[in-house]
């Protein structure tokens, strides 16, 4: 009987040892941080590097941390999202009208930023919802509403998302929270706003085509005035030469006869004699 008990004490000495020698390591994977919470002195400001790192066992627990660049995406597809089913943001646009917008925004902690997180807003993936997607989407409906919603559409979009970078960094920073970059995915309107919005396009299409046609008329219209012009110039100018050279009236003259009609060359101011019966044969 003592044999069994003594047998009995030194498994579970065994098993003791073992669960003690396990619970003092931790493993860290790549691109991750582990952050200890010490029972007697809170949270430590040292964080664990990649790799098996020591600790007390029992007395210290390990956190860990994703520090690699992370996504929450807003989207009307829910195999696109972050969640099931629509999760886009809805809001209304300065001129009242309502804008739908799929997002996505990037982010990651920085390995020194981990202790705060752990202390502060809590465990690993606690922050996506405390923080970055409360955050990304009040801050996103913010920034539209201070545009029309056309601008989100126009050569104005690039400064929205700019606007949106900033604020959102300046936000998620108080957290200890890098923002990487906004992505601004997809923008659609109502229904019946699209449709405006299209019958406004082929408007102004349309008045753009007339303000070519009648521009291209005015062109042809300067071409045929002033090909006119010119021909007139050389007229007055062929006129004057004629009138200055007598002679040049000859050649003209002579130039203008047929082959087969017999001439001469007559003294200046006398006019030719043509042979009549010749022109008649």
């Amino acid at each position: 009987m003592g044999f069994k008990l003594t047998s009995l004490a030194v498994g579970m000495g065994i098993v003791i040892f073992v669960l003690i020698i396990m619970d003092g390591f931790v493993s860290v994977g790549p691109g991750e941080v582990g952050v200890l919470f010490d029972r007697g002195r809170g949270v430590l400001n040292t964080t664990l590097r990649e790799g098996l790192s020591l600790k007390i066992p029992f007395w210290q627990t390990a956190n860990l941390y994703n520090v690699k660049t992370q996504e929450y995406t807003m989207s009307r597809v829910s195999e696109e999202g972050s969640r099931v089913g629509d999760d886009s943001i809805r809001s209304r646009s300065s001129d009242g009208q309502e804008v739908l917008v799929d997002a996505t925004v990037l982010f990651h902690l920085e390995s020194k930023d981990a202790p705060y997180v752990r202390s502060h807003i809590g465990k690993e993936g606690d922050y996506l919802q405390i923080i970055v997607r409360p955050k990304s989407r009040a801050i996103l409906r913010e920034v539209i509403a201070r545009y029309n919603a056309l601008d989100l559409v126009s050569a104005k979009r690039d400064e929205i998302i700019k606007e949106m970078n900033s604020a959102l960094k300046d936000s998620f920073g108080k957290h200890m929270i890098t923002l990487d970059e906004v992505v601004l995915r997809d923008v659609s309107f109502s229904p019946e706003f699209a449709t405006a919005v299209e019958e406004k396009q082929i408007a102004f299409q349309k008045v753009k085509t007339a303000e070519y046609k009648k521009q291209e008329a005015e062109q042809v219209k300067l071409k045929t005035i002033i090909e006119a012009e010119g021909e007139a110039q050389a007229i007055s100018l062929r006129g004057e030469a004629l009138k200055n050279n007598p002679s040049v009236i000859q050649l003209e003259f002579v130039d203008k006869i047929a082959p087969d009609i017999k001439w001469g060359i007559l003294p200046d101011g006398v006019l030719p004699m043509l042979d009549l019966k010749s022109l008649g044969q």
